[in-house]
């Protein structure tokens, strides 16, 4: 039998993401790859995503490895000056790390000198798995407006922390960790997902971690946490859906809505804003779906926020309530 063209470390990443593909694989290590490599192997890896981004084939499921190298953020962190585009359908992109919930160290964030006015990464193609990454925005700049966009369909988020607003000065209007916009967000999964910090203090305006924009439809949220730290009741939310946003429904599954208010935060008025003219339903699902930090899911009682029984018109349903012994 010859010698297989894979070596063992290469075998171990296959195994470990559970993805095996016709496609081509390409290994990126930020700390020591270089992009003069060809970023066949762990041995020979790119040192970019964008490098190996411009490498891939749309519509054959190539795979890019993003390797962990450190338990340090600026050992294991790919740092972009401008939005990464993902627009290449069934092309994945995978961390190989530890697999821990949170601050995953095979990580995407900003230069700190990043000063534009756009987000971290945009996720505009079609049928592509992401899974096991840290996406990071955050520097001292009021320009970024947020983490990841998602103007496609079809994919698959799993296993990532989306962080926008790391930085107090990204405390900005409209700035979001996860946005679905436009028609074409569509029949998204985030699956086993933490999205949102609650290290900084956000609230000094209107913003949120999870903003629908453009009639997105179908898109669905299971066993994730999303989390905040706020000064303010009313300014920061964990979603909020303006007129027009939303097509058919929004469904959150057995997922958590944390605000810190046991460690300071600010109670709110209201876990989400979602407005009557939002055209869609913002389902909750699953027992383990709740909040901790808020008086009431939707306190305009817009409608248009719905358990499995029935419309919710007060803060019953899914209510995080302290335990006091008997």
């Amino acid at each position: 039998m010859g010698q297989s063209n894979f070596d063992v470390v290469t075998a171990n990443a296959f195994i470990g993401s559970q993805f095996l593909t016709q496609g081509n694989t390409f290994f990126v290590k930020p700390a020591t790859g270089g992009d003069g490599n060809d970023g066949k192997s762990p041995k020979r890896a790119f040192k970019t995503l964008p490098e190996a981004y411009d490498h891939l084939v749309a519509g054959q499921n190539d795979v890019v490895y993003l390797m962990a190298e450190s338990d340090s953020a600026g050992g294991t962190t790919d740092y972009q000056g401008a939005t990464l585009n993902w627009n290449k359908d069934l092309c994945h992109l995978i961390g190989v790390n530890s697999g821990p919930r949170m601050s995953q160290r095979s990580r995407v964030a900003f230069t700190s000198t990043y000063a534009g006015a756009s987000n971290l990464f945009t996720l505009s193609a079609n049928g592509c798995l992401i899974q096991g990454v840290e996406f990071y925005a955050g520097v001292a700049s009021v320009n970024p407006t947020g983490c990841m966009l998602v103007t496609g369909e079809r994919n698959h988020v799993r296993k990532c922390h989306i962080a926008g607003m790391g930085n107090t000065a990204n405390d900005i209007a409209g700035a979001y960790s996860v946005q679905l916009s436009g028609a074409g967000a569509g029949e998204n999964l985030f699956d086993d997902c933490v999205i949102g910090l609650n290290t900084l203090t956000l609230g000094a305006h209107l913003n949120s971690q999870i903003l629908c924009a453009g009639y997105a439809a179908r898109n669905t949220f299971r066993n994730c946490l999303v989390q905040m730290f706020t000064n303010h009741a009313t300014n920061h939310v964990f979603l909020r859906a303006p007129a027009a946003s939303i097509d058919r429904y929004l469904i959150f599954e057995d997922t958590q809505f944390l605000n810190a208010i046991d460690s300071g935060s600010t109670g709110l008025t209201e876990a989400f804003v979602v407005v009557a003219t939002s055209n869609g339903t913002v389902l909750l699902l699953g027992g383990r779906t709740g909040f901790v930090g808020a008086t009431d899911w939707n306190s305009t009682d817009s409608g248009n926020v719905r358990s499995i029984d029935g419309s919710i018109t007060s803060a019953t349903f899914g209510l995080g309530v302290a335990v006091t012994q008997s």
